[in-house]
């Protein structure tokens, strides 16, 4: 692999992780001379989204978060970790992720949020996944966001409170709010 560059390397591994070969995947990763948080990102989206690999995609992003250069963990990073976390149905470590978020500041993104209102409501925490949502300043609401906490009162039978929020910031509506809507309804 002479003169390969950062750039090459992820878009190998990437390229691997894609047709489901982790095996090598991991390989590469493992004697890649450069890793950034394109690298780290790639191997953690393709452990979250692989079934059996789950155990991975966290102790990754342990090694992640201990890495002292250009990989540090980001919000693609955080959002994958809410997904899986959700996935998995592990609440406290979807606790210990929010309270890092939170720690960070890592917690106001639309993306973010939305992250953290499906894993909370697909843990069974409609609770904890409102809260987040109600707690976010005006301006850091998107679609995605509203449409998360939408979909969230629908799967937990509040089509009322979906309702409320759907019609405030009417212009934050889109295909997906107004289908979680009709869905909701039936």
């Amino acid at each position: 692999m002479l003169d390969r560059d950062i750039f090459t390397w992820n878009a190998i591994i990437s390229a691997h992780i894609k047709s489901d070969n982790h095996d090598h995947s991991e390989l590469l990763f493992n004697t890649a001379p450069y890793k950034d948080s394109v690298t780290y990102n790639s191997m953690l989206s393709g452990y979250a989204n692989g079934a059996g690999y789950e155990t991975k995609a966290i102790n990754l992003f342990k090694q992640m978060h201990s890495v002292r250069h250009e990989a540090r963990v980001d919000e693609f990073s955080l959002t994958r970790m809410c997904n899986l976390t959700a996935k998995l149905g592990n609440l406290w470590y979807g606790k210990q992720l929010y309270s890092f978020m939170v720690k960070t500041g890592n917690d106001i993104s639309g993306f973010a949020v939305s992250a953290l209102v499906d894993m909370y409501s697909k843990s069974g925490c409609f609770d904890e996944a409102y809260n987040v949502f109600n707690g976010c300043s005006y301006g850091s609401i998107d679609m995605v966001s509203k449409n998360a906490v939408v979909a969230a009162c629908c799967r937990e039978g509040k089509v009322d409170m979906a309702t409320e929020i759907f019609s405030n910031q009417a212009e934050l509506n889109d295909v997906v709010s107004w289908n979680t809507m009709i869905v909701g309804y039936a």
